[in-house]
């Protein structure tokens, strides 16, 4: 079965334009990849298959595709590579979340 991407509001799985990535082992890189998925997802504890979708990466987070394979034109699955220091920034806010927001804003307008 293949690994879906646990970001909230995402599922998706590696495919020609996306590739998957397993959390780091590294304390300090699993952590700071952990709080990025929490922000959607409270509480979310990683497990040892859990992966990210390229999707929640920024540009400068990956490696450069090969300038040869550019070059010549080539059409070739390539699987983006991670930067070692890569953080997933680039989350949807969940709907709850938002609606969350939306009611707390109200209510600080609606007191006064």
């Amino acid at each position: 079965m293949p690994s879906r991407c646990v970001a909230a509001g995402c599922s998706n799985t590696s495919s020609e334009s996306v590739s998957v990535y397993k959390f780091p082992k590294q304390e300090t890189l699993l952590k700071q990849w952990t709080k990025q998925v929490q922000r959607t997802r409270a509480n979310w504890v990683p497990t040892a298959s859990s992966t990210l979708c390229s999707e929640h990466f920024e540009a400068d987070c990956f490696e450069e595709t090969p300038q040869l394979m550019k070059d010549m034109g080539m059409h070739v699955r390539y699987k983006k590579v991670l930067k070692p220091n890569a953080i997933p920034t680039i989350f949807k806010r969940s709907l709850v979340g938002t609606y969350n927001m939306i009611l707390h804003l109200f209510q600080i307008n609606t007191c006064k």
